[in-house]
């Protein structure tokens, strides 16, 4: 490896490209400065992308007339996979001294035996560490051959188009920036060699065991002896892909105006059965697939969406439907809405005492919230000298809602107010002596309500469905 060399600030058109591509970025998010974090593995791709940032940051500081500035650190994530590792990490600890860009060298545990594959977990790592550090946005240097490679491993996996449209340049939900998606290795290596460049060599990248290797080492030089240019062609597919995944999400929103419904009683995002069943079955899989999206879940296979889709429309109207999404969320319906529901037992360690703080806990997933007020709530009279104590449903409990009508059963509440299954047994119950006085998010007894001239005390479940 030759030396690395800090060369004055050229007119490079790279430079150009990446300087155009942040201002279109920062065009959304307006500010003088912006922290870039750049992920530096020390390879070829991400020397170049360190260099090219390195140089714009200091053509901006220089001009008078430079419509924001460039604050600049790196991240080396050691993943601890090779021998060469601790040198790698030596080599881009030396690089950015040259640079005066700081570095932050994090070690990583890479889950071999997590049955996704040691690429998948060794990415999987990678970005968590990188989102762990405070930064406008992260840099990545993943360029056209990426591109054409993420595609055919889509491909390989039968994605849909969200999977098809490749990486974005511009990912805002996790702060993600792709400068050089558009660039070809080989103007990367031109760059490199210009301006003598070092960098280190990933023994592994050769190992076509890997799936990216594959592609990258077997398949796409093939395809190049037929067709030329075949990354960009592939890039250029990739970004069709995104323009037309974007049309389906516009297309699934104007399907949600008419089919989402709020679920009570913790205002879920819910689809209504009946509405879902109007929609071709083509435009209600895309629902059910950003309805999955908009909860943050991995999409499901082809199959699984198909019996979701299947059981939610056709099943009986009292036929109760629980469909696994993943180890920890499931499909179910109620009372013609379909919910995505965390599975959860109920847990609750004997009975909870409120001593006056405004959130209680009760376990991992529900807290209650109380908030004084003036003529709402739990009159504070009553609780002054026999203390609020909540517990779990334990059979039995009645509850009187109104006024001159009589106490009912909880089942009766619980229906009266479309409290799904699942979370009725979560639902805790407030006492005041031997009386059930409250229950969240539905109402108090109005024995103990406050008049409009009283403080009173509000209580709400605050949980994840």
């Amino acid at each position: 490896m030759a030396s690395s060399k800090w060369l004055p600030p050229s007119n490079d058109p790279l430079i150009t490209r990446v300087n155009d591509c942040l201002t279109r970025v920062f065009h959304q998010q307006p500010q003088s400065s912006y922290h870039l974090l750049v992920a530096y593995s020390g390879g070829l791709d991400s020397s170049v992308l360190l260099h090219l940032l390195a140089v714009l940051q200091q053509q901006l500081r220089v001009s008078s007339e430079a419509p924001f500035q460039l604050e600049l650190s790196a991240m080396h994530v050691h993943h601890g996979l090779s021998m060469h590792a601790d040198t790698w990490a030596q080599h881009c600890q030396q690089v950015c001294q040259q640079y005066a860009i700081p570095l932050q060298i994090t070690r990583v545990n890479v889950a071999k035996a997590s049955g996704q594959g040691i690429e998948a977990s060794a990415r999987e790592a990678r970005y968590n560490a990188l989102q762990q550090t405070a930064a406008d946005f992260i840099c990545l240097a993943h360029h056209q051959q990426d591109q054409a490679e993420t595609l055919l491993l889509q491909l390989m996996r039968g994605a849909g188009t969200k999977g098809l449209a490749g990486m974005p340049e511009l990912d805002l939900e996790q702060g993600l920036i792709r400068p050089l998606l558009d660039v070809s290795r080989q103007a990367l290596e031109t760059y490199a060699n210009t301006h003598a460049l070092s960098w280190v060599e990933d023994d592994s990248n050769q190992n076509t065991h890997y799936d990216r290797n594959f592609m990258r080492h077997k398949v796409l030089p093939l395809l190049a002896t037929r067709y030329s240019g075949v990354h960009k062609t592939l890039s250029r597919a990739a970004q069709h892909m995104a323009e037309a995944g974007e049309l389906l999400t516009e297309l699934a929103e104007m399907d949600a105006s008419q089919v989402v419904a709020a679920g009570l009683p913790m205002n879920q995002v819910c689809l209504q059965t009946n509405q879902l069943a109007t929609l071709t079955e083509a435009r209600a899989k895309n629902l059910l697939r950003w309805w999955i999206a908009q909860h943050g879940l991995r999409m499901p296979n082809a199959e699984i969406l198909k019996q979701i889709l299947q059981q939610l429309v056709s099943a009986r109207k009292e036929a109760l439907i629980d469909i696994q999404l993943s180890d920890s969320y499931s499909v179910k319906r109620y009372l013609g809405l379909a919910y995505i529901v965390k599975d959860i037992v109920p847990v609750m360690l004997d009975e909870q005492v409120w001593h006056g703080e405004p959130v209680l806990p009760l376990n991992a997933q529900d807290s209650l919230i109380f908030e004084s007020c003036v003529g709402q709530g739990i009159a504070q009279k009553y609780f002054v000298s026999s203390p609020l104590r909540i517990r779990l449903r334990a059979g039995g409990e009645r509850f009187k809602p109104d006024i001159g009508q009589p106490s009912r059963t909880l089942k009766y509440i619980f229906q009266a107010h479309t409290i799904p299954p699942w979370l009725r047994e979560r639902m805790p119950l407030v006492w005041l002596g031997d009386t059930l006085v409250c229950i969240p998010n539905i109402g108090i007894d109005p024995s103990v309500a406050a008049r409009p001239d009283e403080m009173g005390l509000l209580i709400r479940w605050q949980t994840n469905p």
